[in-house]
């Protein structure tokens, strides 16, 4: 049984740390608001300037980098900021009826990552504590599975 909690907790600490993708994930504020997290592995190296920016349509929603101008539709609706391993879009008066896909880039080297949703606002969630908490979910869950597993090994 040690052996067995030993190698799930390397396992997990392994597949955590390895992780370089993307997670998209959005909700609607009680003010009919749209709110995007994009959580992102950060750099190794920190001196890296991280930029973000949302696009739907190939229409630029807002961006972190103050040089790009978003596209007239978000012009003074849309604020996008990043810290540390998240990006955030809120976009005020939200009212697509139809579903669209919503692209976060995130730019850290030559090349920036990217990943996509389909948003529809009938399906969204209303944003809480709990669905704050599920953006960071995986990391909940190592942490609280860490000490168990390693409680085991003493």
């Amino acid at each position: 049984m040690m052996y067995y909690t030993a190698f799930a907790t390397f396992f997990l600490l392994g597949v955590a740390s390895a992780q370089t993708s993307l997670q998209l994930s959005s909700c609607l504020t009680k003010d009919q608001n749209l709110d995007m997290y994009c959580k992102f592995t950060p750099a190794s190296d920190p001196k890296l300037q991280k930029t973000c920016y949302y696009m739907t349509e190939n229409k630029l929603v807002g961006s972190t980098n103050m040089s790009t101008i978003p596209d007239s539709t978000f012009k003074n609706r849309a604020t996008v900021s990043i810290a540390e391993n998240m990006c955030k879009l809120n976009l005020k008066g939200f009212s697509d009826d139809k579903p669209k896909n919503y692209t976060c880039f995130i730019k850290q080297t030559a090349t920036p990552m990217s990943v996509s949703a389909v948003v529809d606002k009938s399906k969204l969630q209303t944003c809480s504590a709990w669905c704050v908490m599920q953006h960071s979910g995986a990391a909940l869950l190592l942490a609280f599975l860490t000490f168990p597993l390693l409680s085991e090994l003493l």
